[in-house]
C-alpha cells in the first residue's frame, strides 16, 4: 500500500508512481461528503488518492509561520483519511500547497504524478481550475445531493412550491405573446384581404402614397415575425447558445482580427 506523506507539491521521486485521483481540499478539513466520494471512486476504478491541502490565503500574516501551522493543522485531518482509504485498501497520500487552485492542480498534475482525474471541494470553483487542467475536473454538489458535477454540467434550478421559476414565467409571457401576436396578424390578414380595393388604389396615388405598400409589408413582417419567434419559445424550442455565441463570434471576427493568446483544454 503506498505510504503516506506529506511533502511540498513540487517535490517528486523517480520511483513508479500509481494511478491516483487527485482530491483538492480547501483548507485543512476535507467534508466527509467530500471523502466518501473520492475513495468510492478510487476503490470502483482500481486508483489511489493523492490528498492536496490547498492554503488559499498565504499571503496574510508571516509565510513561514502559517505554512508550519499549516502543516500540523492538516495532520489530524489527513491520518483521518488515510485511516478510511486503508480500511478500503487504497492507496493514500497527501500534499499541502499554498495560493490558488487554479495554480496548484496544474502543478500537481504536470509534477510528474499519473493523475487520472480531480475532485474539487465544493468551496473551490470549478471554472478556473477546469480551463487549466489537462485532465477532467469534477466538482462535488453537496447542496443539490446529485454527487459529482463535470465541468459542463450547470447546477439544477431549485423549485419552491408556490412559487414560479424563471422558465416557468419565461412560458406563460411567451403563451401570452402568441396569443396577442397571433390575434393581430389575423386581424391584419382579415383587413388586407376586404379593403383591397381601398389598399390598391391609396397606393396608386404616388408620392407621399408610395409607402404604404412597404409600411404594409414591414407591418406584415414583425407581426408575424413576433408571432412566430413567440409561438416556439412557448413549445420550449430556442436556438442555441453555442449557436448563438458562434454567430457572435463570426460577427466579432468580422470587425476586427483578435491576436489575443487563447487557451485549450483537453480532457
Amino acid at each position: 500500500m503506498q505510504a503516506d506523506t506529506a511533502r511540498p507539491f513540487g517535490d517528486t521521486t523517480p520511483t513508479a508512481r500509481p494511478h491516483q485521483v487527485l482530491v483538492v481540499v480547501r483548507g485543512g478539513v476535507a467534508g466527509q461528503a467530500l471523502v466518501d466520494y473520492a475513495l468510492g471512486v478510487a476503490e470502483r476504478l482500481g486508483l489511489g488518492v493523492l490528498a492536496a491541502y490547498v492554503d488559499t490565503r498565504p499571503r496574510y500574516g508571516d509565510r513561514l509561520s502559517r505554512r508550519e501551522r499549516f502543516a500540523a493543522g492538516i495532520s489530524g485531518d489527513a491520518a483521518s483519511f488515510r485511516d478510511k482509504a486503508s480500511q478500503r485498501g487504497i492507496g493514500f497520500e497527501h500534499v499541502m500547497a499554498c495560493g490558488k487552485a487554479c495554480e496548484v492542480v496544474p502543478a500537481i498534475v504536470h509534477g510528474g504524478r499519473r493523475i487520472d482525474f480531480v475532485v474539487l471541494d465544493p468551496a473551490i470553483g470549478i471554472e478556473d481550475v477546469a480551463r487549466r487542467s489537462s485532465v477532467p475536473v469534477f466538482g462535488l454538489d453537496v447542496a443539490g445531493g446529485k454527487g459529482a458535477r463535470g465541468r459542463s454540467r450547470s447546477m439544477l434550478q431549485q423549485r419552491t412550491p408556490g412559487r414560479l421559476t424563471m422558465s416557468e414565467t419565461t412560458r406563460k409571457r411567451n403563451v401570452v405573446r402568441t396569443i396577442v401576436f397571433g390575434a393581430a396578424a389575423v386581424a391584419l390578414y382579415a383587413a388586407v384581404f376586404t379593403h383591397t380595393d381601398f389598399i390598391t388604389t391609396l397606393s396608386a396615388k404616388g408620392g407621399v402614397y408610395a409607402v404604404v405598400p412597404v409600411l404594409t409589408v414591414f407591418l406584415f413582417s414583425y407581426i408575424h415575425g413576433s408571432f412566430t419567434g413567440a409561438f416556439w419559445s412557448a413549445l420550449g424550442i430556442e436556438a442555441s447558445k453555442a449557436t448563438a455565441a458562434k454567430k457572435q463570434a463570426t460577427a466579432g471576427a468580422a470587425k476586427r482580427k483578435d491576436s489575443r493568446a487563447t487557451a485549450q483544454v483537453n480532457a
